[in-house]
């Protein structure tokens, strides 16, 4: 939509005063009927300030202009940028030219003089704006478009100015770290973080450091945009809501107000303990549950300091060990809290002074104003010597064990461990995965764009050492973990693992887990049925439940700029209790497959894997299959070419109707020769590029 030359005439405009000084550290609009908050950023405790401010629809892409006192933002009502004041009532202001489009992303610049605001997309009003603030200037109030949404293409939901650079930044969907140049719309991306989903709220310190604000979730992150290793941390957990949007105070710092009550751990600083280091936190509030009977405030915990008793009573009464805490057992722990809540743990399993995530003891536990006595099995290769453990308790089902929360209480408790001879291995390593990749029609090759199903995959395998010899080694206990990576078809396949070497019978199935998206499944994963040999677990029955496509999008994440957001990673944790030798167990890829949406017997594995005892043989060699299980051979065309893969790496896949063999032209060489030539071909300088996905 083209700009109108004509001016924008409203009526009954009232012009509020500025706000004399910050009111809160930063603030957060929600709401299809625009309501405006406080957030304390270092806890994540919310406020109401308004609950009208004088519009019936949203108000979005907000800033705050420390150089006048005002709020900007674009009002969804009036179309036009609308500022705020101390009163909290809208003042729309008239455009000299008129954008009759609404926009949800937006900043003031670090000077005031100018508010950005931007919409993805191309043609329109689509791009990237700039309206100046600045009443001396000719360009007061007259909306340049710096570029358009073709150019500028990005699935961001806020962006926020650094406080020094001039630069703007955002998170995209994805988890991509964008640098934006206001002058003329380029973009540098600075590396894929780990999170992804909408971050409705961004911010920025005064030490150039990001906040950003999950919406689905209200979990608050932080990222040193100078860093090299662009590590993430857990902030703080703030509000969840279906639309945010966030402004700040530049020059408002981030750190708990003198008169705020907050409750730190004890455990040494290398946890997390002071806030300096992010110390676990959490703001008190009347009615909120805390662990035990007790709970006491500090100021700040001071660095350096381990315990937070030093400052007030010891509050440390709502976890009891009733058992040693010992390798490959189960420890009893009681559990009290006052008040209804989700109790979240961790134990130093390996006594490296973190808290890491394979060490959390219990998620989200909810515990009712009363005590539990818990039976958690401690993992087989603890180590020996002194620890700590943490609880929190909150009434948000997840919490990691540093940052902030509002409400709730954090308690830290040294223990002792004792561990045992245990060796864990690896596929592929310790910290790293594989890329699988589907093509369902099998028997038929289809389109072979190998993108009906992708995912990341790895394994671990935990072995004892029995009568303390090296030699002779019982298998204790399997992991499996992975996530979707991609979906390109509109079959609903699930995605299974058998184990080849573990027969059911030795699985301890009271104590085995699945987890997806950090929700333990209570649904039966490991499948029943006559004529399996081998221990067979059902993922996920249809991998579509586990993704959300983009909007307009057919597909997750394998037509160009059509994204979506994952919610499919899974850990798969298989306890052994028969004896089962080490030596039995002797692919750590084990046997991962797909199987049809509407017949189980339909299964395709990787080249030379056999099916499951569930498959319907009849079916192989039909169609463009080649398979002879009387040599051995699986799931591969006549030419050799696999309807399944496994890359030891990350992995570009092609976009959707891309062939495999014309997209990666060393990838039929390869195939055809069993893997002895074009060892390389996956890597993204050998395929066409204009046929791999674009995010």
């Amino acid at each position: 939509m083209s700009l109108a030359t004509s001016l924008m005439c409203l009526s009954g405009i009232v012009n509020a005063s500025p706000f004399s000084s910050c009111p809160t550290q930063a603030f957060l609009v929600q709401g299809s009927t625009a309501k405006l908050y406080g957030v304390d950023l270092s806890t994540g405790y919310v406020e109401t300030l308004a609950t009208n401010i004088g519009t019936s629809s949203k108000y979005n892409g907000v800033g705050f202009n420390y150089e006048d006192g005002y709020m900007y933002g674009w009002s969804y009502e009036h179309k036009t940028i609308a500022r705020l004041g101390e009163d909290y009532s809208l003042t729309p202001l008239t455009l000299t030219q008129l954008i009759d489009d609404n926009f949800f992303v937006g900043d003031v610049s670090i000077n005031g003089s100018d508010y950005y605001i931007y919409k993805r997309g191309s043609g329109g009003t689509h791009g990237l704006w700039r309206i100046s603030l600045d009443e001396s200037s000719g360009n007061y109030l007259n909306p340049q478009r710096i570029t358009d949404g073709s150019s500028l293409s990005l699935s961001i939901y806020d962006m926020a100015f650094h406080p020094s650079n001039g630069t703007l930044y955002s998170v995209t969907s994805a988890g991509d770290l964008v640098a934006i140049n206001p002058d003329n719309g380029t973009v540098n991306f600075m590396g894929r973080l780990p999170e992804r989903g909408t971050f409705g709220a961004v911010y920025f310190d005064l030490d150039g450091r990001l906040y950003f604000s999950r919406n689905t979730d209200g979990r608050i992150f932080r990222v040193d945009v100078s860093s090299s290793d662009l590590e993430v941390e857990p902030y703080a957990q703030g509000p969840k809501s279906f639309q945010n949007d966030g402004a700040r105070c530049a020059l408002a710092p981030v750190a708990p107000l003198p008169t705020t009550e907050i409750d730190f751990g004890d455990a040494p600083d290398s946890y997390g303990t002071s806030f300096d280091s992010n110390g676990a936190r959490h703001q008190l509030e009347d009615g909120a549950p805390i662990l035990g009977t007790l709970v006491d405030s500090e100021v700040q915990a001071p660095l350096g300091v381990e315990s937070d008793d030093s400052m007030g009573s010891d509050d440390e009464d709502g976890v009891s060990f009733i058992t040693d805490i010992a390798a490959g057992q189960k420890a009893l722990i009681s559990v009290k809290t006052t008040g209804n809540g989700y109790v979240n743990a961790w134990i130093d399993f390996n006594i490296n002074g973190e808290f890491e995530d394979d060490e959390q003891i219990l998620q989200g536990r909810v515990i009712n104003d009363e005590t539990q006595v818990l039976s958690l099995d401690m993992p087989a290769d603890l180590q020996t010597g002194s620890s700590w453990a943490r609880f929190r308790v909150s009434d948000t089902p997840k919490l990691p064990p540093t940052g902030g929360a509002s409400g709730g209480e954090v308690e830290d408790y040294p223990v002792e461990l004792y561990g045992r001879r245990v060796t864990t291995s690896y596929y592929p390593s310790e910290s790293g995965s594989v890329t699988l990749a589907y093509e369902d029609l099998w028997p038929a090759t289809g389109d072979y764009d190998m993108n009906d199903l992708v995912m990341s995959y790895s394994t671990q395998l935990i072995t004892v050492a029995l009568d303390n010899d090296p030699a002779n080694r019982s298998v204790y206990s399997i992991e499996v973990s992975g996530e979707i990576l991609a979906i390109g078809a509109s079959i609903h396949s699930g995605f299974a693992v058998e184990i080849p070497g573990l027969p059911r019978s030795a699985v301890d199935q009271d104590n085995m887990s699945l987890k997806i998206n950090g929700t333990y499944q209570t649904r039966a994963f490991l499948e029943e049925g006559a004529g399996y040999e081998n221990a067979v677990f059902i993922v996920y029955d249809d991998a579509h439940d586990y993704v959300t496509r983009g909007e307009g999008c057919e597909f997750f994440r394998t037509e160009d700029y059509c994204g979506g957001t994952s919610e499919s990673r899974f850990t798969l944790s298989v306890p052994v209790s028969g004896d089962v030798s080490d030596d039995a167990i002797d692919d750590l890829l084990f046997n991962p497959f797909i199987f049809g949406e509407s017949a189980r017997r339909i299964e395709v594995h990787l080249k030379g894997k056999p099916p499951t005892g569930k498959a319907d043989t009849s079916l192989l060699g039909s169609g463009d299959d080649a398979s002879n299980p009387s040599a051995g051979r699986y799931y591969q065309t006549a030419s050799g070419l696999p309807f399944a893969i496994v890359i030891g790496d990350s992995w570009d896949h092609p976009e959707e109707a891309h062939d495999l063999a014309q997209t990666y032209p060393s990838f039929e060489p390869y195939a055809s020769s069993g893997g002895s030539t074009n060892s390389d071909w996956y890597r993204t300088e050998n395929a066409v590029t204009s046929k791999l996905f674009q995010e």
